[in-house]
């Protein structure tokens, strides 16, 4: 259990509603030393020095009550002053003179103020040592542990101190009442902001979201429109067309894994399984293909890496003989954080120069490492992949 679950509110005000029961604890603690010299001043005249002196405790204890609250201890502070209250009231009803009732009076209005500075369980703290010590002013003064003394010529002093006590409680718990209207109408004030950032953060994310979606159209379409252009003007020159075959196909290849992050719903990071199979979909329509299998694990990837992941399989896919294509499956390995992806075939499989290149320059920016053998390709990278 938390040691400040036992105390006031240190842990539990934030910083406004703090430094506004910061300032009236410290009103407080300039009236009670006020109003103690005026009851130890009135009980000296009345030759009650014993009381008098009791209550001249207070102001001392008041003043390392309100260097706590100075130092921002409000638990502290609060400690001290409720239990020099408790202890004050106790002795100087066990001093007799006939304010028995008065302390049977004022230790309860302690409790009412324990309720308003304290925690639960710290009022039942305080309660359970109100109730000892009323036992023990009852039941001493019964059994003769004191002696007991009635003097109605002081019963005056009973009225001030118990009207005294009911003022400065009403007084508190009015303010108290006030700090918790304020709070509540600025707390409204802060969820009705919160709302609106909240909608302003979620417009904000949805337009990054369609601009990403936008750019990545346009970059698929400038890619395709430089293919044109260059179909348009090697057009008759059969040589010069069959020498620019592999760029204008290495450009289609990047065009078309541009393609499924156009329609993805984040804008940083990639559904990778449906973003694979829609390059893997649009390639088996192309190529009539119907015998090879497709196994693919779900993962987050950043946009960056399933784009180079994009472009690697597809011209994979495009350098390498449809029929020979057999099998397609990755795996990921949430210890180490890397997924692999491999591409197998029935047969020794061969890629041109050109296409070799690009893969090992796309996987040099992976950070991952390729392995190319006759049947199988097999690229190994950090997925980076986050909750």
């Amino acid at each position: 259990m938390n040691r400040s679950d036992w105390l006031p509110y240190d842990n539990t005000l934030d910083s406004y509603s703090k430094k506004e029961v910061t300032n009236l604890l410290k009103t407080f603690l300039l009236i009670i030393p006020l109003v103690s010299v005026i009851l130890a001043a009135v009980n000296f005249s009345l030759g009650l020095a014993q009381i008098a002196l009791t209550i001249l405790t207070v102001p001392i204890f008041c003043l390392f009550s309100f260097w706590a609250l100075n130092k921002g201890m409000i638990n502290l502070s609060m400690i001290i002053l409720i239990s020099i209250l408790i202890a004050s009231t106790t002795l100087s009803c066990t001093l007799g003179n006939g304010v028995h009732e008065t302390g049977i009076m004022v230790l309860p209005v302690i409790v009412l103020f324990s309720s308003l500075v304290m925690n639960v369980r710290g009022v039942i703290i305080t309660t359970v040592t109100v109730i000892i010590c009323l036992a023990y002013i009852v039941f001493a003064e019964k059994f003769g542990l004191y002696p007991s003394r009635h003097v109605p010529a002081v019963r005056w002093v009973d009225l001030v101190v118990v009207q005294t006590i009911t003022i400065i409680h009403i007084f508190v718990t009015y303010t108290f009442s006030s700090i918790t209207k304020k709070n509540l109408k600025r707390v409204k004030v802060e969820l009705k902001n919160q709302e609106v950032y909240k909608s302003e953060k979620a417009e904000n994310l949805k337009e990054k979201t369609e601009l990403l979606r936008l750019v990545h159209h346009r970059v698929k379409n400038n890619l395709l429109l430089i293919n044109s252009l260059i179909e348009l003007e090697t057009h008759g020159k059969p040589d010069i067309k069959e020498g620019l075959s592999e760029i204008t196909s290495s450009i289609h290849t990047i065009a078309r894994a541009h393609d499924p992050l156009y329609h993805t719903e984040d804008y940083k990071q990639v559904a990778i399984k449906p973003y694979l199979e829609k390059l893997i979909a649009t390639f088996v329509q192309s190529s009539g293909i119907s015998n090879m299998h497709v196994e693919l694990e779900d993962i987050l990837v950043f946009h960056e890496k399933a784009l180079l992941l994009g472009i690697i399989l597809q011209k994979i896919l495009s350098e390498a003989e449809p029929s020979s294509l057999e099998r397609i499956s990755n795996n990921y390995d949430s210890n180490s954080d890397k997924m692999t992806l491999e591409v197998s075939f029935t047969e020794d499989s061969e890629l041109s120069q050109s296409g070799l290149t690009l893969i090992e320059k796309l996987t040099n920016e992976l950070n991952g490492k390729i392995d190319l053998s006759g049947r199988k390709i097999s690229l190994v990278f950090l997925a980076e992949k986050t909750d």
